[in-house]
């Protein structure tokens, strides 16, 4: 099976400029259509430009492309390794494909700040030279500084959709303002969210929220869904330690989890690192909700065959004890079994009153008087014997 690289790869070679890695930007850009150039335009999100000609539209790319403001903002959504591709851009006259280690190639192809080009019969990467004064003229500490605080807070946007699947951002500054010393604003977290956006998907804009990019697969249907039954329910506040463990998609290896994992070793996959593979599988499976098809999904995918109808009863049953154990979606971050023990807890330490609608007095008979019975008998010759 291809890994993306090579399909991008692919598809840039198929899409190359029919002129050499030395050419002039405006050269090269003229020889792309203008439905081309308009791609270049909507990718930036530029206005104005729709009754722009071919020339217009050229001239409104180039100076763009040479706005030192915009491409720190675009830099700043760059992961290391697609940064380091970057700067390898920067210093060469050109790049050849194979050298290109990340993905990011094609968002900057999307972009206008890389071009498929012509080296003799090969085809190289080429970035213009007015990106490359462009990025000279970037204060390289100021970078680094902001690039540092928009990672960190794109780390906690990560780990608060692995815990909830749904965050809200105020619930995120609340979270990041417990542990950072310098303030988060929700302005400054939707700032960061649209520039992460442009190169990473793990987080997805959806109106006032935040969401898990699992959850638009398909339709909105799911976050809506999602939504609903968390409605009204509390955010647990996670730990440092877990922002980092959910923010690097690790999640959380609780003992429930690790004890999935040991069963796999020793009944299903004697290999140890894709027992670990598919224990994190399993439990990432039931984040949401226990859908134990999901789960078992992860050893379908391996065609990977269970020996007995025992081994996926007992598997079947850890499982379970596990997602009792895990932080879920549903739950907003909180346990299973901490949310049964809180109700049990509160049900026990409740004291209940049954109060009385006619309080009956007590008053005591005299043995000479007659029985409260009505059988017209003295109390002592009746009832009172």
């Amino acid at each position: 099976m291809q890994n993306m690289n090579d399909i991008i790869k692919e598809s840039m070679i198929a899409n190359a400029i029919k002129c050499n890695y030395d050419e002039k930007l405006e050269t090269i850009l003229n020889k792309l259509k203008k439905p081309e150039l308009k791609r270049l335009v909507d990718h930036h999100g530029l206005k104005g430009c729709s009754s722009l000609a071919k020339g217009g539209l050229i001239e409104r790319i180039i100076a763009t492309l040479g706005d030192v403001s915009r491409l720190e903002y675009i830099l700043c959504g760059m992961d290391d390794l697609m940064m380091s591709d970057f700067v390898m851009l920067v210093n060469e006259a050109y790049v050849n494909c194979d050298e290109m280690m990340s993905s990011s190639v094609y968002t900057l192809y999307n972009l206008g700040y890389v071009y498929p080009v012509m080296n003799g019969k090969e085809v190289v990467y080429m970035m213009p030279q007015v990106v490359k004064e462009a990025y000279a003229n970037i204060s390289q500490p100021e970078l680094q500084d902001t690039k540092v605080r928009t990672d960190l807070v794109y780390l906690y946007m990560k780990a608060l959709v692995n815990l909830y699947g749904i965050c809200d951002f105020a619930q995120l500054c609340k979270v990041f303002n417990e542990y950072e010393t310098t303030p988060l604003t929700p302005e400054e977290a939707l700032n960061v969210l649209f520039c992460k956006l442009t190169f990473h998907g793990n987080v997805q804009s959806f109106g006032p929220l935040f969401v898990s990019d699992s959850l638009l697969i398909d339709s909105e249907q799911e976050v809506l869904a999602l939504r609903e039954t968390q409605e009204e329910k509390e955010y647990y506040m996670p730990t440092k330690e877990e922002i980092q463990q959910f923010g690097m998609d690790e999640g959380e290896w609780t003992p429930q989890l690790m004890q999935v994992q040991k069963f796999i070793e020793e009944n299903i996959c004697e290999d140890k690192k894709v027992a670990r593979e598919i224990a994190h599988e399993m439990g990432m499976s039931f984040a949401y909700k226990y859908q134990p098809k999901l789960a078992f999904m992860a050893l379908e995918g391996r065609q990977i065959e269970m020996e007995s109808y025992n081994v996926g009863q007992a598997l079947m049953i850890l499982l379970m004890d596990a997602f009792n154990h895990a932080r879920t979606w549903e739950n907003r971050g909180f346990r299973q079994v901490d949310l049964e023990a809180s109700a049990v807890k509160e049900v026990a330490s409740t004291q209940v009153v049954v109060p009385m609608i006619n309080p009956i007095k007590s008053t005591k008979i005299g043995r000479n008087e007659p029985c409260p019975c009505g059988s017209q008998k003295k109390y002592k010759k009746c009832c009172g014997r």
